[in-house]
């Protein structure tokens, strides 16, 4: 199984928590093939448009939120309301807040600041509105990480449902009778190898290092 074979597989139970969440309990096996392409293949747009902001903002590979933010903008997940051009010209036009302080005092300045700031980032809280709502509360039921009615449930119930696993944490429990660190071990499930020098046996060389380095030296020499 390629790299990008196991990603997919791996992805294709989230996609049907969602399916399942909005109401959709059966499909085709094409039509989920299809859904989770188009899932992957946004995934992986939204992670090359945030690589891409970096290297363009800050010449460096790892993102800041400034540069996750510009491709949610990018892929769609945020839609200002304003473009960039408008934006200016609305700061242009608007009048200065010190014009507030001195009409109304600092309460009327404070309250102007307030929403402007609520103008500026509706689209963000708009987005956070959808984490923290009912539709993802229902993915993640669904998904088996959050029971529903956790107001209504026992104080033994409560803790039960803080400590669930995801779907793919049990699945590895229930296919591995020698224990999850034994079996994927070394494994993108698992966790890594510890590192160890490789010997070889016979030859000049101990280590690939040092026929590595021997190699280089041999390299020089014959090019002088």
């Amino acid at each position: 199984m390629s790299q990008n074979d196991l990603f997919n597989t791996l992805l294709r139970p989230a996609v049907l928590h969602i399916l399942r969440a909005a109401g959709f309990h059966s499909a085709k096996p094409s039509v989920i093939d299809t859904m989770v392409d188009l899932t992957s293949r946004y995934l992986f747009l939204l992670a090359s448009r945030t690589a891409y902001n970096a290297f363009s903002n800050h010449n460096d590979p790892t993102p800041d939120i400034t540069d996750v933010r510009m491709a949610f903008q990018d892929c769609g997940i945020l839609s200002p309301r304003l473009t960039g051009s408008e934006e200016i010209w609305k700061e242009m036009l608007r009048k200065p807040l010190d014009d507030y302080e001195a009409q109304g005092g600092m309460e009327l300045r404070r309250k102007k600041e307030e929403e402007r700031d609520k103008e500026d980032t509706k689209d963000v809280r708009d987005f956070l509105d959808w984490i923290c709502g009912n539709v993802n509360k229902e993915i993640m039921r669904v998904a088996g990480l959050q029971k529903s009615g956790f107001n209504q449930i026992s104080q033994t119930e409560a803790l039960d449902a803080v400590e669930m696993e995801d779907y793919l944490t049990s699945l590895m429990k229930k296919h591995s009778k020698t224990g999850v660190e034994a079996r994927f071990q070394g494994t993108v499930l698992g966790h890594p190898n510890e590192p160890h020098q490789i010997r070889i046996e016979g030859g000049p060389a101990d280590s690939i290092e040092e026929w590595s380095r021997k190699a280089k030296e041999r390299a020089i020499k014959a090019a002088e």
